[in-house]
């Protein structure tokens, strides 16, 4: 088995120390074969399993990914894109398969970004909670709001265009008395460029009062946005900071990010 501590979706490709990288960290486990168990300890980051199998078109790479408590994750976007940034270098290839939960994901690398294609999500236009003012009290408030998935799926909450999410602050566990959705800030930075968004993903629902840089929720927004860009360049604003990539497709969405190894590689017979 060999491990990989990989910083995901970070804010730039160079120019800056480990320390200071941001994005969102990932213990990929590269392994030999199927594990016959999930981790059984706690870890201080995201734990993906990963291994390779051979299928008829070529090599297949399944991944489960954990929480650092080791609960399951069904959809993992930065665990995604960390494995996707070990296989395709350990397997020499320019695209891979990757398979979580029976969705199956393409990966390549193009000008130093690793890219993952996902199925295309819808957000559906709803109006704003009445709690939103409740858990977001700052001024301004939100100005518009969609949901995607189930009752535990996701609410976006869009602010004002050039609004600083920044300013926001963490619902912490009081969302939970509102809503079983993970929340979703986001806003349109024009004065940052075309395309430029910004957003926060709060889950404190599912242990996550707010994570550093999240690929399924950027899925989410790729569709959110789409009357207004087929592209995305998308900061993250948590303390740790992330850059998420997308571009959109009548039935898919890509979403890109950096990635840069923070660990050493330890390999166990």
């Amino acid at each position: 088995m060999a491990e990989h501590t990989i910083r995901a979706f970070v804010p730039a490709a160079d120019g800056f120390s480990v320390e200071s990288a941001g994005g969102n960290v990932c213990l990929v486990q590269a392994l030999d074969r199927a594990p016959a168990i999930p981790p059984e300890n706690a870890f201080r980051h995201t734990v993906c399993q990963s291994w390779a199998d051979e299928a008829t078109e070529g090599p297949v790479v399944f991944v489960r990914c954990f929480t650092p408590q080791a609960h399951p994750i069904e959809c993992c976007g930065h665990g995604l894109l960390a494995v996707a940034h070990i296989w395709l270098r350990r397997l020499q290839r320019d695209l891979l398969v990757l398979s979580m939960h029976q969705s199956t994901v393409h990966c390549w690398r193009s000008d130093g970004l690793t890219w993952l294609r996902f199925r295309r999500q819808s957000a559906v236009a709803v109006t704003v909670p009445a709690w939103a003012a409740a858990v977001f009290p700052q001024q301004p408030q939100p100005v518009a709001a969609a949901t995607c998935g189930g009752e535990r799926g996701y609410l976006v909450l869009q602010w004002p265009d050039d609004c600083d999410l920044r300013d926001l602050s963490p619902p912490g566990r009081g969302l939970t008395q509102w809503s079983q959705r993970a929340v979703i800030c986001t806003a349109a930075q024009p004065a940052s460029g075309n395309a430029a968004i910004t957003l926060r993903y709060f889950a404190p629902q599912y242990g996550v009062p707010e994570d550093a840089a999240t690929g399924s929720a950027v899925r989410v927004l790729a569709d959110y946005w789409s009357h207004r860009f087929n592209t995305l360049s998308a900061v993250q604003c948590s303390p740790e900071g992330g850059l998420l990539m997308t571009r959109l497709a009548p039935d898919h969405v890509e979403v890109g990010g950096y990635c840069i190894p923070t660990g050493e590689v330890a390999n166990d017979a």
